[in-house]
C-alpha cells in the first residue's frame, strides 16, 4: 500500500488523552507517515508534552473548538503532499492495527466501487462494547453497495465522527473546510455528510478505535445551559444544511427531538430554555451568512 497518511489529532487541555494517543499512533503496525497536532490553546502542560516529543504542531491562539481545529488541521493537511488525512480526538485511542485495517479496507473498498471519500473505524466505549455516540447511519440510498460491501467487512455509511476517519485529502481539497462557526457539536457530522453527499464512505469493521469519553452517551445532554445552546443551533445548522437531502434532514429532526427530550428528562422544565434559544437561534442565523456569530 502506497498511500501517504497524515494523523492529525486535534487537543484542548487533556494532556494524559493526548499522551496516550500519540503513544497508541506511534506503535501503531502500520504507523502513519507523519503526525500533526493542532493545540487548541491548552492552558495545561500540553505544549510541554508536544515539545519533549518532538511531535510537529500548531498551537492556536484561542480555543476554536473542534470545528476550529479541525478546520486549521484540514487546511494545512490540504497543502501538503499526502494522499489521507487521519482524523482523530485526543480521546480516540485506536487499536494497534487500526490504520493498518483501515488501509486494507481501502484496498477493499476499491474493488466494489468508486474511490472512497472518507473510511471509519469501529468505535468502542471503554467496557469493549460498541459506543452508541459512534454508530454511523447507513447509506440507504446504495442498496446494490451494501451486498457488495458486506462480505468484505464493510458497511457504506452516510456520516461519521472525527474519532478516527480517514478522509481522501483529493476530495476534501474539493469541499468546503469544517464550519468553524459549529465550535462544538455535530461539526464532525455536518463535515462527513457534506463529503458523502454525493461521495463513497464505509465503516471498516476490522478497524477498531476506543473512543474515551465520560460516558457513552452524548455529553452535551448532562452538559451546562451554555453548553446544551450550542448542541441545540448546532443541530438547527445541521437539519438547514446542504450536506442533507429531504431523508437526511428528516432523520436529524427526528433524532434532535429524542435528544431534547433526554435533555428534559435529565433537566426537567428547567432544560427547555437553552433548547429553544439554541433552536431558535440556529433557524434564525446560519454559517456563512451576514449574521454568522463571530
Amino acid at each position: 500500500m502506497n498511500e501517504k497518511v497524515l494523523a492529525l489529532v486535534v487537543t484542548h487541555n487533556r494532556k494524559p488523552l493526548l499522551a496516550e494517543c500519540l503513544d497508541l499512533l506511534a506503535s501503531q503496525v502500520r504507523p502513519p507517515d507523519h503526525i500533526l497536532v493542532v493545540d487548541n490553546a491548552s492552558t495545561d502542560d500540553t505544549p510541554a508534552l508536544l515539545a519533549q516529543r518532538q511531535v510537529e504542531h500548531l498551537r492556536l491562539k484561542a480555543n476554536t473548538g473542534a470545528a476550529g481545529g479541525f478546520h486549521t488541521g484540514l487546511a494545512e493537511a490540504c497543502q501538503r503532499d499526502f494522499d489521507w488525512v487521519w482524523l482523530l480526538d485526543d480521546d480516540a485511542h485506536p487499536h494497534p492495527d487500526s490504520l493498518q485495517k483501515l488501509l486494507m479496507g481501502l484496498q477493499q473498498a476499491r474493488t466494489i466501487g468508486p474511490e472512497p471519500s472518507l473510511l471509519l473505524s469501529r468505535l468502542l466505549w471503554l467496557d469493549g462494547r460498541t459506543h452508541p455516540m459512534g454508530i454511523p447511519w447507513p447509506d440507504i440510498r446504495r442498496p446494490g453497495l451494501f451486498l457488495k460491501a458486506h462480505p468484505h467487512g464493510l458497511l457504506p455509511v452516510r456520516f461519521g465522527t472525527y474519532a478516527s476517519m480517514l478522509v481522501n485529502l483529493r476530495v476534501a481539497r474539493e469541499y468546503p473546510l469544517p464550519t468553524t462557526a459549529y465550535f462544538l457539536y455535530n461539526d464532525d457530522l455536518e463535515y462527513s455528510g457534506r463529503l458523502l453527499r454525493r461521495g463513497v464512505g464505509y465503516l471498516v469493521k476490522d478497524s477498531l478505535t476506543v473512543h474515551k469519553t465520560r460516558n457513552p452517551y452524548s455529553s452535551a445532554i448532562t452538559a451546562s445551559d451554555e453548553m446544551f445552546f450550542l448542541e441545540a443551533r448546532n443541530r438547527a445548522w445541521l437539519v438547514r444544511s446542504d450536506a442533507f437531502g429531504p431523508l437526511g434532514k428528516t432523520y436529524w429532526l427526528l433524532n434532535s427531538l429524542g435528544v431534547f427530550l433526554a435533555r428534559l428528562r435529565e433537566k426537567g422544565l428547567q432544560g427547555s430554555t437553552s433548547i429553544w434559544r439554541g433552536w431558535l437561534e440556529g433557524f434564525r442565523t446560519f454559517p456563512g451568512s451576514k449574521n454568522e456569530p463571530q
